[in-house]
């Protein structure tokens, strides 16, 4: 689904909380209201968020575009970018975002005015996005064979900028190209709510699937069988730990133990070279009212981490828009962020056959 617009200086965001039940949309008109919707909870996805922040940039440069080079211009941006980083604290793509605004590319600059060169470059950042999720899902189903049976493990919902990305997007174009024969999607949350998500998606395209819950996933692999998981990820470590949505861990030695290849998705920019390992991830704790809230469980408490890690030595390889990394992870994903340029695309309609 389709989550961000942009046209004439009004920014619209689907508001992903509600969706599917009720597709709303938030209109944005300034960046004070793209910063207010950006922090209620209505906007899950942090790479659409991101993306936002460059257009919420861009409205901060349109409202004050009378005091075009002028300190007063300046100013206006440096408050806006403050203003976008309070809405989503701690954000990495938000940081790179905005980063990414404070330094357009060099040919941008020259010959034209700054806010010209502000709307061309938020532009640019969105398409690199979906050049990234289209060069990543390309990267997935080149693992693909005719008759692959793949397992998706998800927390993350269907929504992008332009086209599926992540997982879903890798699975939406391996059965494009007639490999996949059987789809199943699982996740942890009771209401499989991003499971769901993604199956209407799919049913949309007429792509059959099937829905199980996380604590079902080592049976299912034992019964059934896999030839591929795909995990999407949130930020890997330099040796290759993984940060990733609860259950992913669990998934993991599953995979291990039944001699399935576990993948975990994830964008050459989300990997930190600056952390070692998963150590480094803060230990974060998740709500404990999402294990107790509506159940009469009289004075228990509840308990879940924020997210799990993955060992470096459970992960078969990293489908990244880039390129796949694979063990040593210390040298191939210093050779992947370091080393391995971004892939442009000139024909985006060729990239989906």
């Amino acid at each position: 689904m389709i989550a961000i617009q942009w046209q004439d200086g009004v920014l619209s965001l689907l508001d992903q909380k509600a969706y599917p039940q009720e597709e709303t949309w938030l209109t944005c008109r300034t960046v004070e209201e793209t910063a207010q919707a950006l922090s209620s909870g209505k906007i899950l996805e942090e790479k659409i968020a991101a993306v936002a922040g460059a257009y919420g940039y861009c409205q901060a440069a349109i409202a004050h575009q009378a005091e075009l080079n002028t300190p007063a211009f300046q100013e206006a941006l440096d408050q806006a970018k403050e203003l976008l980083l309070a809405s989503r604290p701690g954000s990495r793509d938000m940081a790179m975002a905005l980063s990414f605004m404070e330094n357009p590319p060099e040919a941008y600059t020259k010959n034209v005015d700054r806010l010209t060169t502000l709307l061309a470059t938020a532009v640019t950042f969105d398409r690199q996005l979906v050049v990234a999720d289209r060069n990543l899902c390309r990267n997935g189903t080149d693992l693909m064979s005719q008759g692959t049976r793949v397992l998706v493990r998800t927390d993350r919902g269907a929504f992008h900028s332009a086209s599926p990305a992540g997982a879903l997007g890798i699975v939406r174009r391996g059965v494009k190209r007639g490999n996949i024969e059987q789809l199943t999607l699982c996740e942890g949350r009771p209401s499989l709510a991003a499971a769901t998500l993604l199956a209407q998606e799919l049913s949309k395209e007429k792509v059959p699937c099937t829905l199980i819950p996380d604590h079902a996933a080592a049976t299912f692999l034992a019964r059934q069988g896999a030839h591929m998981v795909l995990a999407d990820g949130i930020l890997a470590a330099k040796n290759g730990d993984l940060k990733a949505p609860v259950g992913a861990y669990e998934l993991a030695i599953s995979c291990y133990f039944h001699s399935i290849p576990f993948y975990a998705v994830l964008h050459a920019d989300d990997v930190d070279l600056t952390l070692p390992d998963g150590s480094a991830f803060a230990q974060e704790e998740g709500d404990p009212a999402a294990v107790t809230a509506g159940l009469a469980c009289g004075d228990a408490q509840g308990w879940t981490p924020a997210y799990d890690v993955v060992p470096a030595f459970l992960i078969t390889g990293m489908i990244t828009d880039r390129n796949i990394a694979c063990a040593p992870y210390e040298e191939t994903l210093v050779e992947l962020v370091e080393h391995t340029p971004r892939k442009t695309i000139i024909n985006f309609d060729e990239m989906m056959k």
